[in-house]
């Protein structure tokens, strides 16, 4: 299934587990944004296809950070899939193979993580590491850190959009923040949330990692730090 958005943007609804999101922008260059779980390979690949493009078409991927459900797909969709994957530097190594992620945190979650990312086959595709405030294309990147330590938002200014990862999900047509149990430390989540706020103008569109993606976006994530 997916949804069109503003023009350029494409989200794809996955249905596996937790129900994660996939975003397919194009603004001259297509840029997909996370990815799914493993088992959302024949829903990301529908979506490519029913925006009229291949994967091949695709010049980048961005991550919003490393867990499972953002990135397990990315291998089954290669070798089609043939693009640089972009990552905060923290967390880089775990999506390039380098590492392991931690035993703890997330109140044992993590642990599930690295069990995971022992089974994962991971891609193989050049992984670049990216720093808070870099432009890659017409996006920025901004770390905000709470979920995982490296997470990042990227805002596309151009297209009034932020795709948040799992900083916040839609419910309905609100944002809550990533909980204590989902999260590393809830107190960066909110500092993370003010602080993107802050250093953005106003966006129309916030597009989560899971839920709906919803319209007044700025104005919806700075509620919940008001």
């Amino acid at each position: 299934m997916t949804t069109s958005l503003p023009d350029g943007v494409r989200h794809v609804d996955c249905r596996t587990r937790d129900k994660p999101n996939v975003y397919i922008v194009d603004d001259g260059e297509i840029t997909l944004v996370d990815a799914g779980w493993p088992g959302d390979e024949a829903t990301v690949r529908d979506g490519v296809h029913d925006a009229g493009l291949e994967l091949a078409d695709i010049d980048r991927v961005l991550l919003t950070h490393y867990d499972g459900d953002h990135v397990g797909t990315l291998s089954r969709l290669t070798p089609d899939l043939d693009a640089p994957v972009y990552i905060h530097r923290l967390e880089a190594p775990y999506v390039a193979g380098d590492q392991l992620p931690p035993w703890t945190a997330r109140h044992g979650i993590e642990a599930l993580q690295r069990l995971y990312y022992r089974r994962l086959t991971l891609p193989d595709l050049p992984i670049r590491s990216i720093e808070d405030g870099e432009t890659i294309g017409d996006f920025r990147a901004y770390h905000t850190p709470g979920h995982t330590p490296g997470h990042v938002v990227y805002l596309h200014e151009d297209l009034s959009a932020a795709f948040l990862g799992d900083l916040a999900y839609g419910l309905g047509d609100s944002l809550r923040s990533s909980g204590r149990i989902t999260s590393y430390d809830t107190t960066q989540v909110t500092e993370s949330i003010e602080s993107l706020c802050e250093r953005t103008e106003e966006f129309q569109y916030a597009c989560p990692g899971h839920g709906p993606p919803l319209e007044d976006g700025h104005d919806l994530l700075a509620s919940l730090v008001a």
